[in-house]
């Protein structure tokens, strides 16, 4: 608002962005030539409307707004044209804490901030015009009540004050600015707490540990204890919307007491925000979950009857058990890799979960891995570190009673409502789940015969886990293929079954023809393309196997410091006719094999007799040098013929090590 060409005037923005009129309104009028536009709206230049041609009641609204005549808003105001903003008042209101620890609300931050400028420009004001009297040599009262018209006449929506037009109030209130300074504007609502009953630290302390109290007592129960203890202390009482009043204000204090301090780290404390890996196989959880599916289990219970006396067998049917599933979760993609099923979370149903991902990892990449890390919980973690060790190369255990650490268990969530609540055996959600959400009752006791027995239930969750898979198996294999080679750690064979292959229960010892375990009932054979595998033919070997693929077996000694891997032996048919493709790639193996042993027992005997040769004439060479070098006769008298005996025994010496080639032949054909 200001005059243009001597016409008082308001912007058109100004208007419609304080709701005096809408845009619509505006462009209505203004086409209708129903109010004046003296300036037409361009960039940077807003458009102008004469304040005589708006309709009377849009002016209503503008002095409703500027809560003053326009006409006397737009005098020259010497208060206003020496407002200038003040960055220490700025800060120092932004930054004021209360007494109860609380910042100054917003609105009344600018409120007090106003009040301050003006205030300012009061000084300002006063000033200049006690400089203008100096120079005049004159002594003018000051005009406090022009000062408190100019005030009252400040664009409101541009100068929120609060200051009083009384002329007298608004010169105290200048005086005790100047005087207390920026703390002084502050209201004594906010300052004075004289007024409250708790109003130290030891009354605060009582308060709070009634709060506190783990047995949760309500609002009435803490204002009447502390009463009784104010009564005697000779402290003011308290009412039960005080005790709210501090309840909310102690929150996070009493909290821990209150919910325990697994519910103060997961509602209080700071969370950590985590990213998913980009890349599979780099990040696997695991953890056991009650699958919200039913199935039902026959009990045979003896009974004695009391007629005849007999021991008779009852069977009762229950309804009401849940299978337990471990699942192995890479979080890339959230794709299970692994899982196993049984009737309740052990530490082999845990290994069982790991073996089937150390599977799946073959039956998708060609072989197995393992993952970069493993994060799990700390269920039997002492047990369960080896193993997890075994798969990862680091693991990471989730801190105790850390729910929201583990990713897994929203998966869970999903996979219940996703799959679980479209089967007609489903249990429902949590126990604190709005009971509005659980299945029917009536209807699960009237068709729960029909619930599967733990076989049953097994598959449910089997297929459950596989249409996973297959939804997400595409991409898994598109990271997978992308991923830098460097970040793929191999799972080799000898520590897969060393961990988790299961044994016959008996050793053996190696014959010439391999090793011949008996495993699952059947005697089978197998051999070993290691040549070091047949120095220990004294040891007694343990077989370690894994049921799912008998075609390699790990061969490990009593204290498992020698383990060897062995494959099944290829069996040759006797008859050319017989033979089919590879046969003859398989026989050339092993004659490859036996032709590296030849040549390595060739080279260990060789290497042998070179010692002992070497050796001998070492020893001889000493006796020799004595008779030459000393001319000592024997008993008989004789020199010489001592001399020729000695080199003769030394010849003979040396043909006793002399051996013949070892003839190989026939080797390769005994198989």
């Amino acid at each position: 608002m200001y005059y243009y060409n001597n016409i008082l005037v308001f912007e058109a923005e100004w208007l419609i962005d304080n709701g005096i009129m809408s845009d619509d309104q505006y462009r209505n009028m203004a086409k209708r030539h129903q109010i004046n536009v003296v300036r037409r709206g361009c960039r940077n230049t807003p458009a102008l409307v004469a304040y005589d041609s708006i309709p009377e009641r849009f002016k209503d609204a503008i002095k409703n707004l500027m809560k003053c005549d326009p006409y006397e808003a737009a005098r020259v105001n010497e208060i206003e044209i020496r407002i200038k903003d003040n960055a220490e008042a700025s800060k120092f209101f932004e930054d004021y804490l209360l007494a109860d620890g609380r910042n100054l609300p917003k609105e009344t931050r600018i409120e007090y901030y106003t009040n301050a400028i003006v205030l300012d420009a009061i000084s300002t004001l006063l000033a200049d015009r006690k400089s203008f009297r100096a120079a005049r040599g004159t002594r003018l009262p000051r005009k406090w009540d022009d000062i408190a018209v100019g005030v009252q006449n400040l664009d409101r929506t541009k100068y929120p004050h609060t200051l009083p037009a009384n002329a007298r109030r608004l010169e105290d209130r200048y005086k005790r600015y100047k005087k207390e300074g920026l703390v002084s504007l502050i209201h004594k609502n906010f300052m004075n707490i004289n007024a409250a009953s708790v109003d130290d630290e030891v009354k605060e302390s009582y308060l709070a540990e009634l709060l506190a109290a783990p047995n949760n007592l309500d609002n009435s129960q803490v204002a009447r204890l502390y009463n009784m203890i104010a009564g005697q202390m000779g402290w003011k009482q308290i009412t039960r919307a005080a005790v709210g009043v501090w309840r909310k204000k102690l929150e996070t204090t009493i909290y821990a007491r209150r919910r325990g301090s697994v519910a103060f780290s997961n509602t209080k404390a700071m969370q950590v925000k985590r990213s998913a890996p980009n890349d599979p196989m780099i990040y696997w959880t695991l953890d056991g979950w009650d699958v919200e599916l039913l199935y039902q289990k026959v009990t045979i219970s003896k009974y004695k009857d009391k007629a005849t006396g007999e021991t008779k067998e009852r069977q009762t049917i229950t309804y009401h058990h849940r299978p337990t599933v471990v699942v192995v979760l890479d979080a890339c993609c959230k794709y299970p890799i692994g899982y196993a099923v049984g009737t309740h979370e052990t530490p082999e149903l845990t290994k069982a979960a790991l073996r089937n991902a150390a599977q799946h990892t073959a039956q998708l990449f060609g072989k197995m891995y393992r993952a970069n890390q493993l994060q799990s919980d700390r269920y039997s973690i002492k047990t369960l570190t080896p193993i997890y060790e075994v798969m990862a190369k680091k693991v990471t255990p989730a801190r105790a009673k850390n729910a929201k650490a583990k990713i897994i268990e929203p998966y869970f969530n999903s996979i219940n409502k996703k799959w679980c609540q479209m089967l007609p055996n489903w249990s429902g959600f949590g126990i604190t789940s709005d009971r509005d959400k659980q299945p029917n009752t009536e209807y699960l006791n009237k068709y729960k015969s029909s619930f599967p027995d733990f076989e049953g239930v097994c598959t449910q969750v089997e297929m459950i886990i596989q249409r996973e898979r297959d939804e997400k198996i595409e991409k898994y294999m598109e990271l997978w293929n992308s991923m830098d080679e460097s970040k793929k750690i191999e799972l080799s064979q000898e520590s897969y079954l060393l961990n988790f292959g299961e044994t016959t229960g008996r050793t053996i010892l190696l014959r010439g023809s391999g090793l011949h375990p008996t495993i699952l009932g059947q005697r089978r054979d197998y051999d070993c393309f290691d040549v070091r595998f047949r120095d220990f033919a004294s040891e007694k070997w343990k077989v370690m196997y894994d049921p799912d693929d008998l075609s390699h077996v790990l061969a490990v000694n009593d204290d498992e410091t020698r383990r060897f891997v062995l494959e099944e032996k290829y069996v040759q048919p006797m008859a050319l006719t017989d033979q089919k493709e590879g046969d003859s790639e398989q026989l050339k193996r092993v004659r490859d094999f036996n032709k590296g042993l030849t040549d390595t027992m060739i080279e260990r005997g060789t290497k042998s007799i070179n010692i002992v040769r070497q050796h001998i004439q070492e020893t001889r060479s000493i006796d020799d040098e004595t008779l030459k070098r000393i001319l000592i006769t024997d008993s008989a008298g004789q020199h010489k013929n001592v001399k020729s005996q000695a080199r003769r025994l030394k010849e003979s010496a040396i043909d006793a090590v002399e051996i013949d080639d070892i003839h190989t032949e026939n080797v390769s054909d005994r198989y």
